[in-house]
């Protein structure tokens, strides 16, 4: 997978050895536990600074439940745009991975998400984020074949992953040819060299400490809570193909009765 190709070459605090993982998506594809760990162990790739292996990190699927779907702000309608059969919801093995929405800091608890984003985490810090149009299919990612020799992916996808590492370089323009891809002039150049000497830290915006003066934070706009809080004994996740008989915000029932 090019995104643990990517991470193995970067370098994290030792703060984010074995430290959780964060799947959030809109659209569940057909799993199996294998496949689950092959994923997570290349969402786990990248060393610390004495170039130890980060470890596996456990994997919180962020999904929402029926309650809060029935609750939002479209009601059952905002199932609509969460289009996951039951077949797919209800396996067992998912169970240990449910994880709920909840977005006090933004206000957006009643608003039914359709972005997706995957994170590793520790408390409010980031070691990376990748902002995506991926959801957590087979089609998405791929899938191993042919005794692991072969990587089948069904769907192009597109995304933007976020490495402190790479956000600390300002003095650098962007182009999408190999013109232009050097520094602006040589106050940029100087600049950027300058602006290693920082170490850089991914943050949520709810993370209050106080960055030392060897620090550069960046603060990412993480639409969720972090530590996501596991589901209840009570909670079910939403699937759009199920009947619901308990009325929504708008007295409406699912499937709507057209």
């Amino acid at each position: 997978m090019k995104l643990r190709s990517i991470l193995q070459e970067f370098t994290f605090e030792d703060e984010f050895i074995k430290s959780p993982l964060v799947y959030q998506f809109s659209s569940l594809g057909s799993l199996d536990e294998k496949w689950m760990t092959e994923l997570a162990t290349s969402m786990s790739s990248g060393c610390s600074e004495d170039k130890t292996p980060l470890g596996l990190g456990e994997p919180q699927i962020i999904w929402p439940t029926v309650e809060d779907v029935r609750c939002s702000l479209e009601g059952y309608g905002a199932g609509n745009a969460i289009p996951s059969p039951l077949k797919n919801v209800e396996k067992t093995f998912l169970k240990k991975y449910w994880a709920k929405w909840k977005a006090v800091h933004t206000g957006r608890c009643r608003a039914m998400p359709h972005i997706k984003t995957f994170t590793r985490y520790n408390g409010q810090k980031l070691a990376w984020l990748l902002l995506t149009s991926a959801n957590l299919s087979k089609a998405a990612w791929g899938a191993l074949q042919k005794n692991n020799s072969q990587l089948m992916i069904r769907s192009y996808e597109l995304g933007v992953l976020f490495l402190p590492s790479l956000i600390r370089r300002p003095g650098y323009g962007f182009s999408c040819t190999k013109i232009g891809n050097g520094p602006q002039d040589k106050h940029a150049s100087k600049k950027s060299e300058q602006s290693k000497l920082l170490m850089s830290k991914l943050v949520t915006l709810s993370w209050e400490e106080t960055a030392d003066s060897f620090s550069r934070v960046i603060r990412l706009p993480v639409p969720y809570e972090l530590p996501p809080q596991p589901y209840s004994a009570e909670d079910v996740p939403w699937s759009w193909d199920r009947q619901y008989s308990k009325k929504d915000v708008y007295s409406q029932v699912w499937p709507r009765h057209v």
